[in-house]
């Protein structure tokens, strides 16, 4: 099948890859896996080897219509954007206490923006196991005082735990992507410290404060009514030096104080 360009595919097909995204995943020890962006079917494959339910939600028609031919009813087939389809209603059901896993291909395009949407399936899927554009991996797993440390990398951390698991370079596709990728695996937290009730107004904080990063604490926070003395926190520091759960404390104190960014 020719990719997609308006759709950002680019085809999994180099078969060691797709055999360690899918022993990362371990659907056979799961109650099954949602996988996203399936394209040619080239990961399906591996994943319906372990027994367990398989849901493909794919957005292109013509990759519905193939996956359909080739795997029969082994894989429940979806058409739809990951964008908008109710993802939890996708979901094979858990069993027995044990929750299903999520997989995917992830458009560069796109990957960013579905990936926030799969961080608020806390609770109900045991992991995430995605690929993404390489910079965007990086930021996911970015700590304080690196240069990609900002917002994706704090929501995750107050979300989940995410580890860079490996790189894939761009021949391992069909076509060839200008751009490195990585694997990332990403174990949601069952009770995280950020509620998803906060999420929206915790990332226009965020958003606000990493526009000026070069500010000082102090200088970005001045008339908010956050005393960082008091938090223990250096007036002259910046928000990329600050860990996630202290981010988080400064955004509460805003809240508290009736002055949200």
């Amino acid at each position: 099948m020719k990719a997609n360009k308006r759709l950002g595919q680019h085809f999994l097909r180099d078969p060691e890859v797709l055999a360690d995204i899918a022993a990362i995943a371990d659907v056979g020890r799961s109650a099954g896996a949602l996988e996203i962006g399936p394209g040619e079917g080239a990961l399906t494959a591996f994943l319906i080897r372990s027994g367990r339910p398989v849901v493909a939600l794919e957005k292109d028609a013509r990759a519905v219509a193939e996956l359909a031919q080739r795997f029969g009813d082994r894989v429940r087939i979806v058409e739809g954007d990951a964008l908008t389809a109710d993802l939890r209603a996708l979901l094979p059901p858990a069993a027995a206490g044990v929750l299903p896993v999520v997989v995917g291909n992830l458009p560069y395009n796109v990957g960013g923006a579905i990936y926030q949407r799969l961080l608020t399936l806390r609770g109900e899927v045991a992991r995430l196991v995605l690929m993404l554009q390489r910079e965007v991996a990086l930021r996911l797993v970015a700590t304080p005082g690196n240069r990609a440390y900002g917002i994706p990398s704090v929501v995750t951390s107050l979300l989940a735990r995410a580890w860079l698991v490996r790189d894939v370079p761009p021949h391992a596709f069909a076509p060839a992507p200008k751009v490195e990728s990585a694997v990332v695996l990403v174990e949601l937290h069952a009770e995280p410290p950020l509620a998803l009730a906060e999420l929206d107004a915790f990332d226009r904080f965020l958003t606000r404060m990493f526009h000026n990063r070069r500010k000082t604490l102090g200088n970005s926070l001045e008339g908010k009514g956050v005393d960082l003395e008091a938090a223990g926190i250096s007036p002259t520091g910046r928000i990329e030096e600050l860990p996630p759960e202290t981010l988080l404390q400064l955004f509460r104190a805003a809240e508290a104080a009736g002055q949200p960014l």
